[in-house]
Parts: C-alpha cells; structure tokens; sequence
C-alpha cells in the first residue's frame, strides 16, 4: 500500500515538471518572437522545476526508508517463520515418528529377547 503523503508527492514532481515545460515554453515564444524579451522569469521556472525535482525524489527516499525496512524485517520474519513451520512439518516431525518408532521397536525386541533395558 501506498503511504498517505504519496498523492502529495506526486503533485509536487508533477508541479516541478510542469514548472520545466512552463518555462520552456516561454523561452521558445521569446525565441520564436511572440513573446517580450525577459530571460529572468523563465530561466527561473525551469531552475526550479530542475532543482525541485530531484528535491522531492530525495525527500520521498528518505520518507519511504524506515516503512520500506519495516516491511523488509516483516517479510523476512514471515519468510523464515513459513521455512522454519516446513522443515518441521517435512522433516523433524517425520524424524521423531521414526524414532520413537524404532525406540518401540527395540523395546519389544529387547522384551522378547529378555535383554533387559538397554
């Protein structure tokens, strides 16, 4: 599941990259001649949507670690709980049968033979 701050997230990449094609744009329409000469305001834009994006990728990151570990350690729990229940069920439980098995057996053998309890 997705944290609760993930649609923030996303609306604040989407934000940056659309800051970049804003200014962009704007660069173009000056190149082009539509629009007046000003470099400032949209070198600006496109900065900040530059500079904002790996911002936000960063600080998504570092939010996402300690869950991300979390589910890892959970996970990992789950895993070696799921192996440990299966090497029970195959191959101790299996193992002891056998040997309380071969324990009755070499009681009776040792009751029939009068060896006594060895």
């Amino acid at each position: 599941p997705r944290p609760g701050w993930w649609p923030a997230a996303v609306l604040a990449q989407a934000s940056m990259t659309i800051l970049q094609v804003v200014g962009g744009l704007w660069l173009v329409g000056q190149i082009v001649g539509v629009m007046a000469p000003n470099l400032g305001v949209p070198v600006l834009l496109m900065l900040a949507g530059i500079g904002g994006g790996p911002l936000v990728e960063w600080s998504c990151r570092i939010a996402a670690r300690g869950p991300a570990r979390r589910y890892g350690q959970d996970a990992e729990r789950r895993l070696r709980e799921a192996a440990a229940g299966c090497g029970r069920a195959r191959v101790l439980d299996p193992l002891a049968a056998e040997l309380l098995r071969y324990r009755e057996v070499r009681e009776q053998y040792a009751r029939v033979t009068g060896a006594g309890g060895r």
